[in-house]
């Protein structure tokens, strides 16, 4: 059994090698996997898309805010979207802390850009701001928000300013992951983050979690994490909110929630290897699942917890199509999510999540309980709903830690997939010393998981308790042919780029840029390219211009490659 698993993951990964010509947009990475030496950070695309011509544009820094101008209470905004298309509107909402202090409105696409990280698109006039309240996050109160909607039953807080600026998006600004920043009068500045999407057939669609942003974010008292007091109240189900909403700011990293932390190095490296992509917001998959259809491959940005059914279901059918799902983080999915309109009636701007488990006897406190348990909003694992994460992602949810920043990764010794080929990763090797953590995933032995999983990593972990753990890193082939692959670490992709580097005086003399990880996301990124047979005449018949004859094209490679 081991033997024709190996030689069909052979047989799989040639086909790759076969046909990428056709499939991406000109790339050479996989010809250029077993150089020996190469450095996979270097852009190698030898045809152009919009990824590819952007980032030759002119690039800036000045995204970025300065040290100790970051924002608290000065000047807090939020938008009326996660995600925006082409020639759409989209609302602000912005409060100072004075009436009438004067503030800028900047906004920048991150990428890549020569390494600046991101380029400037849209500069405002003086803009005269209002005082319509804020969030204190030092006393975790609440000030002088008249407008302010608190549900202290549920913990839903909804800001309702008075908008304070309108932009329609100009037809030039290209799908990508946005950061609006607002200046005030003395220099401090917040940013306000969304996508511009962009539904065409790109290779790959790239979806960032906005529902675990909302979860985490505690403007006004409550998350799905923290009571009013703001005491974190993970043990204690009944205490924190269970609604939260969008119409609110983030209080994260400066507003920009977990954009900079666990996605942006990422996001830098698709772009500087030139990838064709198309970004979301998941809240763009809760409303149209079947968008994905018109892809090679899925990607799940950053710490993607918080799925609804229709997400959830949306990617099942995603893969059993044959297109291939990555995900780049870990936790991913692990509660199941609704969504309800805020109260002025605009939808999917609550996220509800009560939290409720079978382990616990408190499902009854979700209204669903009794009348739709399908949509019950419990742990996806959870006996009630008994889909388990593993099921569709491969591995699932292990543990955590708080007291350090994560942990080296390894590759498993048992390991002999493709993927590895070139990469110069070797058994026995700790690389870098924060990319497993801070939280991980692991294969769990419940029945669910997939047929063939392989595994590429073991890496050691342990909690704050000190108990012992592992984390994998592993993928398995659908019986689609989709690839499907898992990063089981929240930190991964610090080994993708220098952004994001954290002070952690236990990771002095260790690089986090592996140069063998790149080189495997490499790989990776190739064989989810790959148009699987189930795929293919689902993609042409909603692609224009992908014709027949390269259906039939790929499918002669593919039989060749099997001869």
């Amino acid at each position: 059994m081991r033997l024709r698993l190996f030689v069909g993951l052979a047989l799989f990964f040639l086909l790759i090698a076969v046909s990428l010509s056709v499939v991406l947009n000109g790339s050479a990475l996989f010809a250029g996997a077993s150089a020996p030496g190469r450095n996979p950070s270097a852009p190698t695309p030898t045809g152009s898309n919009k990824i590819i011509r952007e980032n030759a544009l002119l690039g800036t820094t000045s995204w970025q805010i300065p040290q100790g101008k970051a924002a608290t209470t000065q000047i807090q905004a939020y938008a009326n979207a996660t995600s925006v298309a082409q020639e759409e509107k989209l609302s602000f909402y912005v409060s100072t802390l004075f009436e009438g202090t004067p503030y800028w409105l900047s906004i920048y696409r991150l990428g890549w850009y020569g390494g600046y990280g991101g380029r400037l698109l849209y500069t405002s006039s003086e803009q005269i701001g209002h005082a319509q309240g804020y969030f204190d996050e030092k006393t975790h109160q609440l000030v002088n928000c008249t407008s302010c909607l608190i549900d202290s039953t549920t913990g839903l807080v909804e800001a309702r300013w008075n908008i304070s600026f309108t932009l329609t998006i100009p037809s030039g600004w290209i799908t990508g992951v946005y950061l609006a920043k607002f200046t005030d009068a003395k220099g401090m500045q917040t940013y306000v983050p969304f996508d511009v999407r962009d539904n065409s057939a790109s290779t790959y669609l790239v979806a960032t979690p906005d529902t675990t942003y909302a979860a985490y974010n505690d403007w006004g008292g409550y998350s799905l994490y923290e009571q009013a007091n703001g005491l974190f109240s993970e043990g204690d189900t009944t205490a924190r909110g269970v609604k939260v909403s969008f119409d609110r700011p983030y209080t994260q990293e400066a507003g920009s929630s977990q954009v900079l932390v666990f996605e942006a190095n990422a996001i830098r490296w698709f772009e500087r290897q030139g990838y064709d992509l198309s970004y979301i917001s998941d809240i763009d998959l809760q409303h149209d699942p079947s968008q994905v259809l018109h892809h090679h491959a899925y990607i799940s940005l950053g710490h993607d917890e918080y799925w609804s059914k229709e997400m959830r279901d949306g990617l099942e059918q995603a893969r059993n199509s044959g297109v291939g799902l990555a995900f780049l983080g870990a936790d991913d999915g692990y509660w199941q999510i609704r969504f309800e309109p805020d109260k002025a009636g605009v939808p999917d701007r609550t996220v509800v999540c009560y939290k409720v488990e079978t382990i616990h006897h408190d499902l009854a406190r979700d209204p669903f309980y009794g009348v739709d348990n399908s949509r019950l909003t419990t742990a996806w694992r959870d006996p009630v709903l008994s889909r388990p994460e593993n099921a569709l992602i491969g591995i699932m949810y292990d543990d955590l830690t708080h007291l350090r920043l994560g942990f080296p990764w390894q590759i498993d010794p048992a390991s002999t997939s493709p993927l590895l080929a070139g990469t110069g990763l070797t058994t026995g090797v700790a690389y870098g010393c924060d990319i497993v953590g801070y939280e991980w995933d692991r294969i769990f032995n419940n029945g669910s998981t997939p047929p063939g999983l392989q595994v590429i990593a073991t890496s050691h972990t342990a909690n704050d308790a000190g108990t012992q753990s592992f984390s994998n890193t592993a993928y398995y082939i659908a019986s689609s042919g989709a690839l499907v692959f898992a990063a089981g670490s929240i930190y991964w992709t610090n080994a993708l780029d220098s952004y994001r580097l954290h002070n952690d005086p236990l990771c002095t003399s260790q690089s986090r840029v592996v140069h063998g990880i790149q080189q495997l996301m490499a790989h990776v990124m190739a064989a989810l390219a790959v148009l699987h047979p189930n795929h293919q005449v689902a993609f042409a018949s909603r692609t224009p211009g992908f014709s027949t004859v390269a259906i039939n094209e790929a499918q002669d490679r593919r039989e060749q490659s099997h001869a």
